[in-house]
Formats: C-alpha cells, sequence, structure tokens
C-alpha cells in the first residue's frame, strides 16, 4: 500500500511539473513568409522549393507559410508560434559534388530564445539523418507584438490579437551545428540565406457607427445652411 501511494505522489508531482500551453485566440493574419536571398542560394549551388501547404516563388524568395496557432505556458509569457505541420522548405544542391537535399517542415518560434525550429530531413548519397523539432536558426533581431503585448510577455486573453513580427540577422543554432558535425562548415552559408521572417495582420478598417454618420449629416447640413445665408447677403 505504502508503495502504492508513493507512486501516486510522484505521478500527481510529474503532472503539476508539465505546464499546459495557453493557446492565443488571432486575428485572420495576411502575411506569413519567409525571405530567402537568391543570390546567396545560388552562389552555394542551391536551389530551394516549397513542402505542403507552402508556396515559393523563385523570383522573389518568398517562401509563404501559414501560422497553426500561438500559445504561452505562463501567464504572462513568452509566445511560441507554431506554424502549418506538414508544409515548409526543401533545399537542393552539391556539396564537393555530392547531392544533398535538406526538407525542413513543422516550423515553429519560441520568442522566449529567439530561435526558429523545425523537423529535419538530411539526405545524401552516403546517408540519411532526421532531427525532430531542430533548433535551426536564432534571431539576432526581433521585433514584434500581439496585440499590445511584446512577444517576450505576452498576457494571456481570451480576445484574439493582431499577431505582427519580423525576425532577421539569425545566426546558426549552435545545436544544429553540433548535430551537422562536417557537414556544419558546408551550411556555413543558411543564417545568410535567410533574409527575414515575417507574420503580420493587416488592421481591418473601423466601421463607422451610425451616430457617427447623423453627426456627417448635420455638419453638412450645416455647411448647406451656412452657404445659402452668405449667398443671400450678397444678393
Amino acid at each position: 500500500m505504502t508503495l502504492i501511494k508513493h507512486f501516486a505522489v510522484l505521478s500527481l508531482a510529474a503532472v503539476a511539473s508539465v505546464a499546459s500551453a495557453a493557446t492565443q485566440p488571432l486575428n485572420t493574419i495576411t502575411d506569413s513568409y519567409v525571405t530567402l536571398s537568391t543570390s546567396v542560394l545560388s552562389a552555394n549551388s542551391f536551389t530551394a522549393s516549397a513542402l505542403g501547404g507552402s508556396t515559393y516563388n523563385s523570383s522573389t524568395g518568398k517562401l509563404t507559410d501559414a501560422v497553426a496557432s500561438a500559445s504561452t505556458t505562463t501567464n504572462p509569457g513568452a509566445l511560441t508560434v507554431a506554424y502549418n505541420s506538414t508544409s515548409g522548405l526543401s533545399l537542393s544542391g552539391s556539396l564537393s559534388g555530392l547531392g544533398v537535399t535538406v526538407n525542413m517542415t513543422g516550423f515553429s518560434y519560441d520568442a522566449a530564445s529567439n530561435t526558429l525550429f523545425g523537423n529535419l530531413a538530411v539526405n545524401t548519397l552516403l546517408g540519411n539523418a532526421t532531427y525532430t523539432n531542430q533548433a535551426i536558426l536564432v534571431a539576432g533581431t526581433e521585433v514584434g507584438t500581439l496585440g499590445s503585448n511584446s512577444l517576450d510577455s505576452v498576457t494571456t486573453s481570451a480576445s484574439a490579437r493582431d499577431l505582427n513580427y519580423t525576425l532577421s540577422n539569425f545566426t546558426m543554432a549552435a545545436d544544429l551545428n553540433t548535430k551537422l558535425g562536417t557537414l556544419a562548415s558546408r551550411f556555413a552559408w543558411l543564417p545568410t540565406a535567410v533574409s527575414n521572417v515575417v507574420v503580420y495582420t493587416k488592421p481591418t478598417a473601423a466601421i463607422p457607427e451610425p451616430s457617427t454618420y447623423a453627426l456627417m449629416g448635420l455638419g453638412l447640413v450645416g455647411i448647406a445652411a451656412i452657404s445659402r445665408r452668405r449667398q443671400a447677403a450678397n444678393s
């Protein structure tokens, strides 16, 4: 019996230690994309293409990828933004004559560490490697808000809010450098190939209240009356 109670206490402690993520409702996001430097890709003999529901414009280097959700684990707390789980980016090229394809899907952004995560699949003729929820890039510059809150200190709300942010000046995540091993130096160009990550909610135009229309109408009537009086005085 004592042993059962011991396991019960441990189970309750484990449950209590796991922070549940609070999903934050969002207003409709009008733009969500990653801008790639086509010149950097070309200089390193790599091409990009879209995966899943993403789209890619090879002329502008713009990869669109929809945001799926935004959440926090504390109140207030740093925001975590999850993108479409099956969409993403594929980079294909050659390293020292060896064909390489790197597929990146299921992106997420953690504002606490300024880190972009994703599921990576690196495929070469010499072998394949898969990394789940891998730290990829760290943003040196983060500018953004959720409603009136900064991304690093979001207060939980039941009301939908605008999500806007721009990430830039990337460096390679230290853990990815370690995982890639001898290939890390071959991908040193990756941070400079990502110009920015942008999420943007276009504000909806305010609809005038009926009282506003009434005041506008009275104003027009007043202007017309003054105009008529001036005309009568001058005649």
